[in-house]
């Protein structure tokens, strides 16, 4: 597809990648020069240096060609504008990213006057992502699928873990209808069979119905989150104590800047705000961050996070929740990080976009509802579902040639989820949970082989 993109900040940057990744056509306009040049010579894309809101810079991008317009400058009124004029110039579909908690209101969501075909905020989806790690904290990260019928978590396993050394067999006959799908080991990924064996310091990732998994966590350790810290309150924040702030959990809040604080205590009253540096260590021992039961460091620098958030598991915080933006920092921690919940905002930004793109791919015989990377990027699991013309509908999963490193984890029919073996039959209507390590999976043919006649 012809795509625009406007911005090449760190959302902007993250989607070039994919964007080339899925061989789109992407011209970026940026008003920097130096990044400009930086991004256009690393996925070897066209850009163009100027105005995304601007009709003249719009008219040399070729704009009434335009299938999708992605604005995703650091100025949501730029954003704005920019993708009013290229709707009226011709762009099929358009995408804005929008982060003031000022515009998160019911005209731009339900009313949606401008037209935007998809409104993204980052920081809103990593306030929700948090969020839900909240409600199960033993997990390392969680999904949903199917409108949370359907949960995919990860787990660590610890020497002392009652699930070392069971195969994957023995596994789903402990525990029935769990499956785990994937599993991380020492810097490689499998998608096990029966006869795998979960190891100390495996990663597992596993997936089932929201009451089983729920089982499922408190039977890994029951925890709950009672008290938490949030260390910096910028927009993630801001979200997250919104989304927080009247279920049951205990909120306190370190925030650097004292007017910012104010204006937080404005906001929400009853919050416990501290002014203080929350990544210093004087800081973290006066207001006993020990006793908490999770931490989420949030502050605008990777380093401070993370530098933070080992201090913190020194103390004994068993759920440390860190914002990374920069994903190569995560090659060095990765192993190093045990008990952190990473969330990388632009990697949430991203995903939301490249699963709308991919939906405007797709074919009529079958629809991609949802899309999330685990493993830091490097799993794909993705939610179909089987339309009428659709060529595996009536079929056994035994009998369809599905490529290797490709797995069924789920099937919804009628609100009921199955758990599938080879003998299960696809129905049209179904809405099918996969996991992949193939990647930029569009349509959900490309997970079968291709057959001697093709």
């Amino acid at each position: 597809m012809q795509i625009i993109l406007v911005g090449g900040g760190k959302v902007g940057a993250a989607l070039c990648r994919s964007l080339v990744e899925e061989n789109h056509d992407v011209i970026l306009i940026e008003q920097k020069e130096s990044v400009l040049k930086h991004l256009t010579k690393r996925y070897d894309i066209m850009g163009l240096l100027g105005n995304g809101a601007n009709h003249k810079i719009l008219e040399q991008a070729d704009i009434q060609e335009c299938d999708i317009f992605i604005a995703m400058t650091d100025k949501d009124e730029v954003n704005m504008i920019a993708a009013v004029l290229a709707k009226q110039m011709g762009a099929k579909d358009t995408i804005v990213r929008v982060r003031n908690p000022e515009y998160s209101n019911t005209y731009f969501k339900e009313r949606n006057f401008l037209g935007f075909s998809l409104v993204v905020n980052p920081e809103l989806l990593t306030a929700r992502y948090i969020a839900n790690s909240i409600d199960f904290p033993n997990a390392k990260s969680v999904e949903h699928f199917v409108n949370g019928r359907v949960m995919l978590m990860e787990f660590s396993i610890s020497a002392e873990s009652n699930l070392t050394h069971l195969t994957i067999s023995q596994f789903r006959k402990k525990f029935g209808n769990i499956v785990i799908c994937a599993i991380q080991r020492q810097g490689d990924i499998l998608i096990p069979d029966g006869e795998n064996q979960i190891l100390p310091g495996d990663r597992i990732f596993v997936t089932g119905n929201r009451v089983e998994m729920a089982l499922f966590h408190n039977f890994v350790k029951r925890k709950l989150i009672k008290n938490m810290m949030i260390i910096g309150a910028g927009r993630i924040g801001y979200y997250l104590l919104y989304l927080l702030h009247s279920t049951k959990v205990n909120l306190k809040v370190i925030e650097r800047d004292e007017a910012h604080a104010q204006w937080l205590s404005q906001e929400f009253p009853q919050l416990n705000i501290v002014v203080g540096d929350g990544t210093a260590k004087d800081v973290l021992l006066e207001e006993s961050a020990a006793s908490y039961d999770a931490v989420a460091t949030l502050t605008g620098v990777d380093e401070e996070n993370i530098i933070a958030s080992l201090f913190l598991e020194k103390l004994g915080v068993q759920k440390n929740i860190t914002k990374v933006n920069r994903t190569s920092l995560l090659e060095i921690i990765d192993h190093d990080f045990v008990s952190s919940s990473i969330v990388t905002p632009k990697s949430i930004a991203a995903d939301a976009v490249m699963h709308f793109i991919r939906g405007r791919d797709n074919a009529q015989d079958s629809n991609l509802d949802a899309l999330h990377h685990i493993a830091n990027g490097r799993i794909e699991t993705l939610q179909f579902e089987i339309r009428e013309k659709n060529k595996m509908a009536g079929q056994q999963l035994s009998s369809i040639r599905l490529k290797d490193n490709v797995l069924i984890a789920a099937i919804i029919r009628k609100g009921r989820t199955i758990y599938p073996t080879g003998e299960d039959v696809l129905e049209v209507g179904d809405k099918i949970v996969v996991i992949t390590m193939l990647k930029n999976i569009t349509h959900i043919y490309d997970l079968m082989k291709r057959s001697r006649n093709e």
